[in-house]
């Protein structure tokens, strides 16, 4: 038998590398038709520090993954300056690869303890409202603006590596037709960042928010054609909204937003809550380690 090609771990710490680390999810899922790589200028954004408002206060570093020099993996190790001996991981992205997984939770953990922290949370970037977790149940359904999808080895993974298993959040699937009611005034506030220039600021409202799904319609789409399918997503062409934050108790806030939609257009909104207490569509976990 050959001998096995030797997993290595490298900091990103220059441009060249920091395009590979962003084109490592493309390599890995690119081919399955449930993964969607999110709108490219959120995903670029979320990759800057000098944009992003978290490096505000915080600060992160970069590792990728390689199997035979072929990238394999990655993840971000992050603290948020709160004083907490709490860390996150996020960005986090492996081939059905146990080897890779360890070798990537022992590069942000060590990152992580010459940062004195004591614990690693994640997936989580930069925020929960950014992104959280990886996909726990519900892998028949493709992603959605703000709801990755993840292959199931990506939570077995980190299960065998150590974590222990975190927080669930549950997605579900609600009709807006037949809901009634006054349409809450939109806040005027910032539309969550994960929809970029296809946000509809009549779904941003008090104390939560949402943004119409458009993973499908970018699902390929090249640069030349971003112009083109921004003014098409601004005309309406999703018919589904997806919440992006919830500052308070959903059954209180939800329904709201359900009217907002409703007089939007959408006929459905992938939502924190349910009325009919029906089984979630999808979950999403995080989970811990010990450092």
């Amino acid at each position: 038998m050959p001998p096995a090609r030797a997993v290595t771990v490298e900091p990103v710490e220059s441009t060249s590398q920091l395009r590979r680390f962003a084109e490592v999810p493309f390599v890995l899922l690119g081919t399955d038709d449930r993964w969607s790589a999110g709108v490219r200028a959120h995903e670029q954004w979320r990759h800057d520090a000098r944009r992003h408002p978290y490096f505000d206060r915080g600060d992160a570093a970069f590792f990728l993954a390689r199997r035979g020099g072929q990238p394999a993996g990655r993840i971000a190790a992050h603290v948020d300056g709160s004083g907490s001996d709490a860390g996150w991981f996020g960005m986090f992205d492996v081939a059905d690869d146990a080897a890779v997984t360890g070798a990537l939770v022992e590069a942000a953990g060590g990152w992580l303890r010459e940062q004195a922290m004591t614990t690693m949370i994640g997936p989580l970037t930069w925020t929960p409202d950014e992104e959280f977790g990886v996909l726990a149940e519900g892998f028949d359904h493709p992603a959605a603006t703000g709801r990755a999808w993840h292959p199931p080895w990506y939570a077995e993974q980190l299960r065998t590596a150590g974590a222990e298993p975190g927080e669930r959040r549950a997605t579900f699937h609600v009709a807006t037709e037949g809901w009634e009611g006054e349409v809450p005034c939109p806040s005027g506030e910032d539309p969550p960042p994960q929809a970029g220039g296809y946000a509809d600021p009549a779904l941003v409202l008090d104390g939560i928010a949402a943004v119409p799904d458009v993973s499908s319609l970018l699902a390929g789409a090249s640069l030349r054609s971003a112009w083109r399918l921004a003014r098409r997503a601004r005309e309406r062409v999703s018919d589904t909204a997806v919440c992006m934050r919830c500052d308070g108790d959903p059954s209180v806030l939800v329904p709201g937003l359900l009217a907002a939609c409703r007089a939007r257009g959408y006929s459905t909104l992938l939502s924190p809550w349910s009325p009919d207490g029906g089984p979630p569509d999808r979950v999403h976990q995080v989970f811990r380690f010990t450092v």
